[in-house]
C-alpha cells in the first residue's frame, strides 16, 4: 500500500519559516468586532462567555498560567477584570461552567517536582461571575486530568486522566449533582491499557508505545460516549451503567493508513445522526501528514462509516499535504486542532486549523460540506502567523470567540455571511 510518508518532527523553535513578515489578516464573510491581550498574558486556550462575562485559561506555552476573567459586554472593547494565576508546574488550559461552578483542568507536567500540585480539577464559585472565589481541588491519580467534558443531561463530568495500574489517559466519569463536590463514580479503558490486570495491548506496537492509546476526549451520546484516544484513534464506550463503562470499538486511520496519528475530538451533535471527527496536527510544517475533519453515518452506531471530509484547501490525495505548499513553510502547525463542541444538528460547524485560523463550514449535508466563510487574524512581529486554537460561541449574541496559542490574544468576531 502507498502510504503518505512522515518526516522526523522538529521543535516549533527549530523550525524554518519562509515567512519574512508578519502575514495580514484574511478574512471572508466573516469581520473583527473586538480583541484582547488578556492584559498582556501570552497563549490563551479553552473559552467560555456567560452573560456578557469572558473567561480564558492560559496553559502555560509561553509564559501564562491560569485564568483570565473578561467584560465582553461591550464586545469591541474587551476589559480585563481580573487574573487568577496557577502555578507553572501543571497546565489549567480547559475551563467549563456547570451552575456557578467554575471548573479548570489540573494537568501536572511530567518530570516537575511540585508536591503541592495536586492533579485532577480545581474549582471555583462564580455566583459573583466578576470574582471568581477559590472552592477546592479534585485530585485524580497520577499526572491528572487534560480535558474534562460536562453532560449536563446525565449530570456527569466525562474527563481523560489517570488510573494508577494503567498505561495511558482512561475515562474517568465524576457525579456533578453537588458541582462544588465531584463524585468519582467510574472508569473505563480500552482492553490493553490495564497493565496492573496483565491485559495485552490490543494496538500495533510497531506503530504505536504502549501509552500512546490515551484518552484525549469524551463526548455525550445519549447513554454513549463518543471517544478520541490520541495516537490510538477514535471510538465509543457505553455508559448505560455510568459505574462501569463498558468498551464498544475503535478505529484508528493512523494504524491502518497512516493517517494523522491524533485524534482530538468525535462528536454527534445532538439531534443529528451524523457525527464529526477531528483530528489533531501535532507537528509543524507538516511533517505528519496534516489533521483533517471527518464526517461519519452514524445510524448504526456501533459500525459507523465515513461519508465526507473537509480541508479548507485543495489536498495532494498522494502525499496528504495541501498542494499550496507555502501552508507547509511557516515554521507552524497548519491543519485541523478543534471545533465549537457545544454545536447542535442545526448549527454551522466551527473549526480551528491554526495558521489557517477559524473556518466556518455549513455541514447540513454532510455528504458534501461547503465552507461558507474564514477568519485568519494578522500576526506580529514575534508570531508572523496565527496558531489558531479554540472557539467558542456565544448563543445569546451570536458572536464568535477565538483564542491564539503563540500569543495573539483573544479575538472576537461576527459572521455576516
Amino acid at each position: 500500500m502507498n502510504k503518505p510518508y512522515f518526516l522526523k518532527p522538529v521543535p516549533e523553535a527549530e523550525a524554518h519559516s519562509t515567512l519574512t513578515s508578519p502575514r495580514p489578516e484574511e478574512a471572508r464573510n466573516v469581520r473583527l468586532v473586538g480583541h484582547s491581550d488578556l492584559g498582556g498574558w501570552n497563549d490563551a486556550f479553552q473559552i467560555r462567555v456567560r452573560n456578557g462575562v469572558c473567561y480564558v485559561a492560559a496553559g502555560g506555552l509561553y509564559g501564562s498560567f491560569g485564568l483570565t476573567v473578561l467584560d465582553v459586554s461591550d464586545p469591541t472593547s474587551p476589559k480585563v477584570i481580573k487574573q487568577l494565576e496557577h502555578a507553572p508546574s501543571a497546565r489549567s488550559h480547559k475551563v467549563l461552567i456547570v451552575d456557578d461552578v467554575l471548573i479548570m483542568n489540573v494537568d501536572k507536567k511530567p518530570g516537575v517536582v511540585d508536591p503541592d500540585m495536586k492533579g485532577g480539577l480545581v474549582l471555583y464559585d462564580i455566583s459573583n461571575p466578576r470574582d471568581p472565589k477559590f472552592i477546592r481541588h479534585v485530585e485524580t491519580d497520577g499526572n491528572g486530568i487534560h480535558r474534562p467534558v460536562y453532560d449536563p443531561k446525565r449530570k456527569l463530568l466525562y474527563s481523560g486522566g489517570f488510573k494508577d495500574g494503567c498505561n495511558g489517559r482512561v475515562l474517568l466519569i465524576h457525579d456533578m449533582k453537588n458541582p462544588s463536590d465531584p463524585e468519582l463514580i467510574g472508569e473505563g479503558w480500552v482492553p490493553g491499557q490495564n497493565e496492573a490486570a496483565h491485559e495485552e495491548p490490543t494496538w500495533d506496537l510497531n506503530l504505536l508505545t504502549p501509552k500512546s492509546v490515551d484518552l484525549h476526549e469524551a463526548q455525550p451520546y445519549g447513554n454513549y460516549v463518543t471517544c478520541a484516544w490520541r495516537r490510538g484513534g477514535y471510538g465509543m464506550m457505553d455508559l448505560t451503567d455510568s459505574s462501569r463503562p463498558r468498551f464498544m470499538w475503535r478505529q484508528n486511520p493512523y494504524e491502518t493508513h497512516n493517517w494523522s496519528p491524533a485524534a482530538h475530538t468525535f462528536l454527534v451533535p445532538e439531534g443529528s445522526p451524523f457525527g464529526i471527527l477531528l483530528g489533531e496536527t501535532h507537528t509543524v510544517n507538516c511533517a505528519h501528514p496534516p489533521a483533517f475533519t471527518t464526517f461519519f453515518d452514524m445510524r448504526n452506531f456501533e459500525h459507523p462509516i465515513s461519508i465526507s471530509t473537509f480541508n479548507p484547501y485543495p489536498i495532494d490525495p498522494i502525499t496528504m499535504r495541501p498542494k499550496d505548499e507555502s501552508w507547509c513553510q511557516q515554521g507552524a502547525r497548519y491543519g485541523a486542532h478543534n471545533t465549537w463542541q457545544w454545536m447542535k444538528a442545526d448549527d454551522l460547524l466551527y473549526l480551528t486549523w491554526f495558521n489557517a485560523g477559524l473556518r466556518i463550514v455549513d455541514w447540513s449535508n454532510p455528504f458534501e460540506p461547503k465552507e461558507l466563510g474564514y477568519y485568519i487574524p494578522a500576526g506580529n512581529s514575534k508570531r508572523f502567523c496565527p496558531q489558531t486554537n479554540e472557539v467558542f460561541v456565544d448563543r445569546d449574541t451570536g458572536l464568535i470567540y477565538i483564542t491564539d496559542r503563540w500569543g495573539l490574544g483573544l479575538h472576537i468576531l461576527e459572521y455576516v455571511g
